[in-house]
């Protein structure tokens, strides 16, 4: 007997979250599952991402914050398609998916997957607190994306143990080949004008502050005395990059930097780079950033924050540093950019690691397996 599944999501913007579900709806067995696609925000980058011959994408758009009539057309879907489980990403569409069920006919089992660990502000930490820990409560699974930020959450509402599952964010490795990457990134290097020497490191991440933008200007002007030839590609764009390019031509660092701005396909920077950077001081949970550089056999250093610890194996597949450590970044910085062989010993590491845990298809089948056993 098929299940009938409402995947819930507020917006289709390109990110992570957003990449999983759409990539989970995508692929989720159609012998045992018939899936729809529920989104109430405005956002709709990745709508042609979305295969329709599959997945049947329902949008009722949310006109103010306490509009319900989202989700009173949610509501409507459950009903009308007979809906056996609402599974909701992020906790602003677990609101959503509660209200519906509340104002269906039809009661199906609840299923939440949360992608923070540590709140960006005093405001999200409160409405966990106040609302969505009692809305958590109704669900039959509570999937988390990593293993650190699973215990991170039990941690403060013991209740979860018993209904929690890690299914590991996952990529379609099939993407990213190595020998594909480095030949798109050497032609990068030559549209940049890089001389054939330069050590060049990729900062993939949106210009927000816990993405550390200046901390990394702070350990280029300390490594560029011992490295003149390394170049920083920051991928990104953000609220923050003009004050980061004023401040590299300030302190003397432009020749270092290239700034690409948003880019739909990161493949080139990595495929062009030595090693690439997470150093954020906030909010990382397992980053896809994190999973497309291993995949390309391109090491990481990162902070320790959430789960980069269980795809950075700290001397095998990256470095791992303390947060805001700007000697340790350094240190670090030093030590990839001066070791070729141990470069690529860790880039091997990470893409083997990869393939083994941290597919899509693997994604999917646990979801898939936390679906069912909220069933039972």
């Amino acid at each position: 007997m098929t299940t009938q599944l409402m995947l819930v999501l507020p917006s289709l913007l390109r990110a992570g979250a957003e990449n999983q579900v759409v990539d989970l709806a995508n692929r989720i067995d159609p012998a045992r599952f018939g899936v729809r696609l529920f989104t109430f925000e405005p956002q709709l980058d990745q709508v042609s991402r979305i295969d329709a011959s599959r997945v049947q994408h329902l949008h009722a758009m949310r006109e103010k914050r306490l509009d319900l009539g989202p989700a009173r057309r949610l509501a409507q879907a459950i009903d009308e398609y007979e809906i056996d489980v609402v599974h909701c990403t992020l906790q602003i569409a677990l609101l959503m998916g509660w209200l519906a069920i509340r104002l269906s006919r039809r009661k199906p089992r609840l299923v939440v997957a949360i992608h923070t660990t540590i709140n960006r502000n005093a405001k999200a930490e409160w409405l966990d607190r106040l609302l969505y820990q009692w809305l958590m409560r109704q669900c039959a699974r509570i999937v988390f994306v990593c293993d650190a930020q699973r215990a991170h959450w039990e941690a403060k509402y013991p209740f979860i143990a018993k209904r929690a599952i890690t299914v590991h964010n996952g990529i379609d490795v099939g993407r990213f080949d190595p020998l594909a990457a480095r030949a798109a990134g050497l032609e990068l290097r030559q549209q940049l004008g890089l001389p054939e020497d330069a050590l060049v490191v990729a900062h993939i991440a949106a210009f927000r502050p816990e993405k550390a933008h200046q901390l990394v200007l702070d350990a280029i002007e300390k490594v560029v005395a011992s490295m003149p030839n390394l170049v920083v590609l920051f991928a990104g764009d953000g609220n923050l990059r003009a004050a980061i390019t004023a401040q590299a031509a300030q302190r003397g660092l432009s020749t270092h930097l290239r700034f690409l701005g948003n880019l739909p396909d990161v493949r080139p920077v990595l495929g062009a780079a030595d090693f690439s950077l997470l150093p954020s001081v906030a909010v990382e949970t397992f980053s896809l950033a994190m999973l497309e550089s291993l995949a390309l056999e391109v090491p990481m250093i990162a902070s320790d924050l959430g789960g980069v610890r269980e795809a950075v194996l700290d001397g095998e597949t990256g470095l791992v540093v303390p947060p805001r450590d700007l000697a340790a970044l350094v240190q670090a910085m030093l030590a990839l950019g001066a070791d070729a062989s141990l470069r690529k010993r860790m880039g091997q590491r990470g893409r083997a690691l990869v393939l083994e845990r941290y597919s899509v298809d693997t994604m999917v089948r646990k979801t898939e397996a936390a679906i069912e056993a909220s069933l039972a």
